[in-house]
């Protein structure tokens, strides 16, 4: 079954044939997901992130359902930024991820289906690979090393929290069958096309942009990977294929498209979190690994492997032979650089082809030039196989199949045990058991959620904790493509009235409360402030290998920039952790108090006594009338 015959794919295992050697295979990724990804699978009901991307997700399926059950569109809510609301025709809603976790959220609560459909991921995205791997190279072998190469990288890796991002198995079916079509053409082969393109459109859609700029690099170098085929047979079908799906992308993302060429179109570009997600982009170096707040370099041996690239160089001329793959990870690595280049952390100022896309339709959405990594990712596992393939025949040839089956169960576990990330942290996020009574009671519509903070990101709790009150909320965490300078607006309005108020020096924020249909104000007992820097990775270019330095890489993406911290301390060191410009500026007498004694004075003397308060709330009725 060790096939050296390249293009052509042989589904199964030696004994096991087609699709039921399949299974085996999909059974082997599985288990091997169990036990790179310890201890998720025993840990299913804790939480995989703190971060902003881990309640918007778990927020997306809550609002898919919420909306789907109840009639409207998910593509508008009020239930963010009440009364205004937002569009979330360019927010990442990710179709595919979020109605997979209503469907798994029938018999499992929200974490748990969040962490069962992250593993599927993992042993999805690794036989993927491996069936695309098999048919480039022809080998069984170095398909499943590169499987578990691909799937278990550190780039896969740095996405834990964004499920939609996460999704890597579309990208390399999408290109299977499209180098399927181009070479056989058949009705399966275009159908496979489609359905891959839908599942990046509704999973995420830079993976279809990355796919077309593929097959188009794929298709100017044809004479090193289908000379047997005429150039212009191939070429329409290709193109044919390439119609087709653009036809199916645009019918699926018409929201998306829709508001970009259209009424939304520009509106990100003046807020403050379009420019910080522009900063997204690597070093001529390494991979530039946002926390936030650590910003390392993380150097490209390390992201992809020592074992890996000693492997991959082992494999000489088969590796030569994939020529035309060594183009297109070579092409999408200079856009990966962005707009201009880095090195060892400065700009040189230097242009460099990604500035590009910022003037072109659609285009101009990618914000992000590191995720363009992605293929690079997808070409270096992709001549391991190959390279593997070679080395494993030479085995073969000399020492016998068992050898060469041992070899390749050592080059395995070598690869990944240099590369995986576990194991992984797990998290639990208390709550107030008011939440479920706030969810009880019809007659409130809104709440106002306090103390606001001054980003969108950190604002992302009041998305978890809408999925357990099922109320309106006054502030929210969307992708930063949905918010637009009204919604930076209403951030900076509830920030002055919230201090003003706590400062007693007027009631705008409960006349906003009441004008708005605000019925309850819920003020937590916790605020996200600044997590300390880990001072191992902290601004520094990083070549250990990767499980030298995983745990506190890994950490910053599970964790994010914020960390909750208890309230419980005096007025004038809230304000100088969170508001630090408002230092000495408190009334004489009021910053030494207890910051919770004087929020529960000032919303008594608004409000009347709290309706109920516990270890992580304050809860206050809001008065009716001027």
């Amino acid at each position: 079954m060790e096939s050296s015959t390249p293009y052509r794919l042989e589904l199964g295992l030696p004994g096991r044939p087609g699709w039921r050697g399949e299974l085996w295979l999909l059974a082997a990724f599985a288990l091997a997901t169990v036990v790179l990804t310890w201890p998720i699978a025993f840990t299913l009901g804790q939480a995989t992130g703190l971060r902003g991307d881990y309640f918007n997700n778990l927020w997306n399926a809550w609002w898919v359902k919420h909306s789907l059950g109840s009639g409207q569109s998910p593509y508008w809510t009020d239930y963010l930024y009440f009364p205004d609301g937002i569009s979330l025709r360019r927010h990442t809603l990710s179709p595919l991820n979020s109605l997979s976790q209503v469907v798994l959220g029938v018999v499992l609560d929200a974490h748990q289906a969040f962490n069962v459909l992250l593993l599927a991921h993992f042993a999805l995205s690794a036989w993927a690979f491996s069936l695309f791997a098999r048919y480039v190279t022809g080998s069984l072998g170095g398909a499943l090393l590169g499987g578990l190469a691909y799937s278990f990288a550190p780039f896969h890796g740095f996405y834990l929290c964004q499920i939609n991002v996460f999704s890597f198995e579309f990208l390399p079916l999408g290109l299977l069958f499209f180098l399927r079509f181009h070479r056989e053409g058949g009705a399966k082969n275009l159908v496979g096309v489609l359905l891959s393109l839908a599942g990046m459109t509704m999973s995420a859609e830079y993976y279809v942009v990355y796919a077309y700029l593929t097959v188009a690099l794929l298709v100017l170098c044809a004479r090193g990977w289908a000379r047997d085929v005429p150039f212009g047979a191939g070429l329409k079908r290709t193109l044919l294929a390439g119609g087709l799906g653009a036809a199916a992308v645009a019918l699926v993302a018409f929201p998306l498209l829709y508001a970009t060429l259209g009424p939304e179109r520009g509106m990100e570009t003046g807020t403050a979190a379009f420019s910080f997600e522009k900063h997204r982009t690597n070093d001529l170096l390494g991979f530039y690994w946002l926390g936030p707040k650590e910003e390392s370099i993380v150097s490209w041996p390390t992201m992809l492997g020592y074992s890996t690239l000693v492997l991959v160089l082992l494999g000489g001329r088969k590796v030569l032979r994939l020529w035309p793959w060594l183009v297109v990870g070579a092409f999408f690595f200079v856009l990966s650089l962005g707009e201009s280049l880095t090195v060892n952390g400065q700009d040189t100022e230097v242009p460099l082809p990604y500035a590009l896309f910022g003037y072109l339709p659609v285009l101009s959405m990618l914000r992000k030039s590191d995720r363009a990594f992605m293929m690079v990712q997808l070409v270096v596992p992709l001549l391991l196989s190959g390279a593997w393939g070679g080395i494993a025949s030479w085995l073969r040839a000399r020492a016998g199949r068992t050898l060469a089956a041992c070899a390749t169960a050592a080059g395995c576990a070598l690869v990944t045990g240099e590369l995986c990330a576990a194991p992984y942290g797990r998290f639990e996020l208390p709550e107030s058991p008011y939440l479920a009574e706030l969810a009880a009671q019809p007659d409130v519509v809104a709440v106002m959620e306090l103390p606001p903070a001054r980003t969108h990101v950190a604002n992302a709790r009041f998305d978890y904790l809408q999925t357990r009150h099922g109320k309106k909320t006054m502030l929210g965490y969307t992708t930063a493509l949905a918010v637009t300078p009204l919604h930076d607006q209403r951030i900076l309005e509830l920030v002055n009235a919230y201090w003003q108020f706590v400062a007693g020096r007027n009631r705008v924020l409960i006349r906003t409360a009441s004008e708005s249909g605000v019925q309850r104000i819920v003020h937590y007992k916790t605020f996200p402030l600044a997590r300390p820097r880990i001072a191992s990775i902290d601004l520094k270019t990083l070549w250990a290998p990767f499980f030298l330095v995983r745990e506190a890489l890994v950490r910053v993406r599970q964790v994010g920039e914020f960390q909750e911290t208890s309230l419980d301390r005096s007025l004038e060191e809230v304000v100088r952790l969170t508001v630090p410009e408002l230092a000495g500026q408190l009334p004489p007498g009021l910053g030494a108090r207890p910051f919770l004694d004087v929020v529960r004075e000032q919303f008594t003397r608004a409000c009347g006594p709290p309706e109920y308060e516990d270890e992580y709330v304050l809860v206050f009725r809001v008065p009716k009338g001027p």
